[in-house]
């Protein structure tokens, strides 16, 4: 089926203009769909849902609709202007559903398109890095009254740091490339911060610190501004999941506080900058501060130890798979790339007690 007759399945309104590719998402494809309706214009977002990477769709869509529409539900209480440049909604199929499948067992869904946005692949200074991560904080105090048994899992153990060791482990065993000579000093440093790296999981097991509802990937890129930089709007719904606050707040310092790129050769460049560190950890905190408990708050820079080292186990372990999960552009492009992770985990470790003051006086 071409766009217009996949378009043609939901319930927009007005005349459709013009599809066209939009965006730079690595796992959906997108379209922005210009609509004219009568002398007004409305745009939206049409996706194809990756279905190698979700295989339950049903559950994916569900998880999206109650969570749009939560938040939809909380801003119109609060009486927030612009409601629509300032949350997401699903346009439903007019047979009533979520999502569109096609003769080819293709996925497809509609969402309404904010314009005027802007969006940073990297948080340019600390003004950028606090209000990004405002609205991640934001996102999990809005979500914070909803049972996360509501909530089904799209990626199961997504950032269970168990799982991913037992994968690095079992990748070591069968050592299918011959690899794992290559990697003794990192497979060294992975089992010797065994035990700070599970802090926040055996805390959660143990019913210390509360499951929430967690968005998963807050890279800051999932955050659309207005043009004075304010926050509108977090996008890229598909990994909210049941888990924990550490996981909001140690991947938006893991990929917004870091001096350097993911996959850096030069490990000498990688470190985390206190001071970004310091502006993520006000952004979050001032809103998402007040439903903490007191063990989320004193473990919280563990996550920017965790997420560096969760992605650092991944990548070491596709290495030694062979390259079979990530895309690479050089034979060891996971290597370095685990390196990089790794050492960036270790400079967290070092920082740890930095981090921890940081945050104590923040919400103190």
């Amino acid at each position: 089926m071409n766009h217009k007759s996949i378009i043609d399945q939901f319930q927009i309104q007005g005349t459709v203009l013009s599809v066209e590719p939009f965006g730079g998402g690595h796992i959906n494809d997108t379209f922005r769909i210009k609509c004219l309706d009568g002398t007004l214009n409305l745009d939206y977002l049409l996706q194809k849902v990756n279905r190698y990477v979700f295989r339950d769709i049903h559950g994916l869509m569900n998880n999206i609709d109650l969570i749009t529409n939560h938040i939809r539900d909380k801003l119109l209480m609060e009486r927030v202007q612009d409601l629509e440049r300032r949350s997401l909604k699903l346009t439903r199929t007019k047979e009533g559903d979520l999502y569109f499948e096609d003769e080819d067992e293709q996925c497809w869904r509609i969402f309404n398109f904010i314009g005027d946005h802007l969006v940073f692949d990297r948080a340019p200074n600390t003004s950028i890095a606090y209000e990004g991560s405002r609205m991640f904080g934001l996102f999990l105090t809005q979500l914070s009254d909803l049972d996360p048994k509501q909530i089904v899992d799209t990626i199961p153990n997504f950032h269970n740091i168990k799982y991913r060791l037992d994968n690095l482990e079992k990748a070591v065993a069968k050592n299918p490339e011959n690899r794992v000579s290559q990697v003794k000093n990192e497979i060294d440093y992975v089992h010797r911060s065994y035990d700070i790296m599970t802090v926040i999981y055996n805390l959660g097991e143990k019913k210390v610190i509360p499951t929430r509802i967690v968005h998963n990937d807050t890279k800051i890129n999932n955050v659309l501004f207005d043009k004075d930089h304010k926050g509108l709007c977090v996008i890229d719904l598909d990994t909210v999941m049941a888990g924990y606050a550490h996981y909001d707040f140690g991947d938006v310092i893991r990929t917004g506080a870091t001096t350097a790129d993911e996959d850096e050769e030069d490990l000498k460049k990688i470190n985390y900058d206190l001071e970004m560190f310091k502006a993520f950890s006000a952004g979050f905190l001032e809103v998402a501060g007040d439903i903490l408990n007191e063990e989320e708050i004193d473990t919280l820079a563990h996550a920017a130890l965790l997420f560096p080292f969760i992605m650092g186990v991944r990548f070491l372990t596709d290495f030694i798979e062979g390259d079979v999960y990530y895309k690479i552009k050089y034979p060891e492009h996971n290597l370095v790339r685990a390196r990089a992770q790794l050492k960036l985990a270790q400079d967290g470790e070092e920082k740890l007690t930095e981090m921890q003051q940081i945050i104590h006086k923040l919400i103190s």
